[in-house]
């Protein structure tokens, strides 16, 4: 199974409306005009959606932030632009990143799911998502309307999750966890994720520890990565990056996660556009991943 992992896309539109400005998004106008507009390049998501498709992926999972401010133009621009990798509902997963919640106003008025709510499982979060006999995608929303960046994933959710997980049904063989926010980041990282984490991630982590082996697929941290957590030996970590950032640094390149599953194993590419073209480098490959089952525990 070949699974396509985009997050961060980070569609953004001026609003000079000051009906419009009267909460957070005035913050996040002054950021777009002050530079963060020149670092997201959306003529290029064109180049991301062809090289996209002709990848031919079983399954196309975006891990939230389409938009910059939750602005309705920023929706409907993002699922124009994604509008020929959206076709198949069944073969598409999309969740919210904390920009497609950034106003109270838009988690009010649903606009992410008027926009997007087609591309998962009907009802709350957290919801789990059968792609074949052996792999599904556990979706988790730690996102709210904050002047922070941070996240939170509610109580009810987490007890949830630890429903669908606790072995009273079967857990998937091969399960990937889907949420906007890391729990961890690789050590370049680490600093650049703290102020904007979840604030129980620690909480979330420990339920994680007892779920077996899985892939935790996010975004947020606009870096491309595969890595297993310290605290998390069972998990892969992977984190795709932001497709239109303008990195003149070299250190993020753009781009977005190719994931193979072939039986137990996971491998995971990296395709970055170059400037002129697409690179591709390998992030990961453990030939027997999902082969060793860890016993579930449930949390006393």
């Amino acid at each position: 199974m070949r699974i396509i992992h985009l997050s961060d896309i980070h569609v953004w539109r001026y609003a000079f409306n000051p009906l419009r400005l009267l909460n957070k998004r005035a913050v996040g106008m002054f950021s777009l005009i002050a530079g963060r507009a020149g670092k997201f390049r959306l003529e290029r998501l064109h180049e991301v959606v062809t090289r996209v498709l002709e990848l031919t992926p079983d399954h196309v999972l975006i891990t939230g932030d389409l938009t910059t401010t939750a602005l309705a133009d920023e929706f409907r621009e993002a699922r124009s632009a994604l509008a020929e990798l959206l076709l198949d509902s069944t073969r598409v997963t999309v969740i919210p990143g904390n920009h497609d919640r950034y106003t109270t106003g838009s988690v009010r008025y649903r606009l992410f799911e008027e926009w997007f709510g087609m591309f998962a499982p009907p009802g709350p979060y957290p919801w789990l998502r059968q792609l074949d006999e052996e792999t599904a995608i556990l979706g988790l929303d730690a996102t709210r309307s904050h002047l922070s960046a941070r996240g939170f994933l509610p109580p009810e959710q987490l007890d949830r999750a630890r429903e669908l997980t606790n072995g009273s049904s079967p857990v998937p063989k091969r399960l990937l966890v889907a949420c906007h926010y890391p729990l961890a980041a690789p050590a370049p990282y680490v600093v650049e994720l703290g102020p904007k984490r979840m604030t129980n991630a620690a909480e979330v982590a420990a339920w994680l520890a007892t779920v077996g082996r899985h892939l935790y697929c996010c975004g947020h941290v606009h870096a491309a990565w595969s890595f297993v957590p310290e605290a998390l030996p069972d998990q892969i970590c992977l984190n795709a990056g932001a497709p239109l950032l303008r990195d003149p640094t070299g250190l993020r390149p753009p781009g977005f996660l190719q994931i193979e599953l072939e039986g137990n194993e996971v491998t995971t590419i990296h395709h970055a556009w170059t400037g002129d073209d697409w690179s591709t480098r390998l992030l990961s490959q453990t030939p027997n991943f999902f082969g060793v089952r860890m016993p579930t525990i449930t949390p006393v």
